[in-house]
């Protein structure tokens, strides 16, 4: 026997589905073009999946100003300048050590660099063996 909570939300979800919103009242990213607009209930998943792709969008970003900013100080504590005042060179090399990076993405991005030297035959299998 179904709970009352639970017929509330069988009835809310219903109801979600038989109200459709037409695509001229909707933000382009929402909008449906086959069908000519999207129900309360796809309007709803759509922007729950929106919200997500948005802060995770939102979260690189703030990493990226977290490491630029990093950057910027290393740059401006190593720099060299002319008598005049130019830019001329780093004292070092910039540490890269206490950057925040997606570890995984990295790996993937070295395999792929990696099968694409393969295959463009800039390096075959034998470069890759260690001695």
């Amino acid at each position: 026997m179904k709970t009352v909570e639970q017929m509330l939300a069988e009835l809310e979800v219903a109801v979600e589905e038989c109200i459709v919103i037409p695509n001229e009242m909707l933000p382009t990213e929402y909008q449906d073009q086959t069908r000519g607009g999207r129900t309360l209930a796809r309007l709803n998943a759509l922007s729950e999946v929106l919200e997500e792709t948005h802060s995770q969008h939102v979260k690189v970003k703030a990493i990226k100003a977290r490491n630029i900013e990093k950057m910027r100080k290393q740059v401006e504590e190593k720099s060299l300048f002319a008598a005049h005042g130019d830019f001329v060179d780093l004292d070092s090399e910039l540490d890269y050590s206490d950057n925040e990076a997606d570890e995984i993405q990295l790996h993937k991005n070295m395999v792929a660099l990696v099968g694409g030297m393969i295959n463009s035959g800039m390096i075959d299998a034998e470069d890759l063996e260690e001695e």
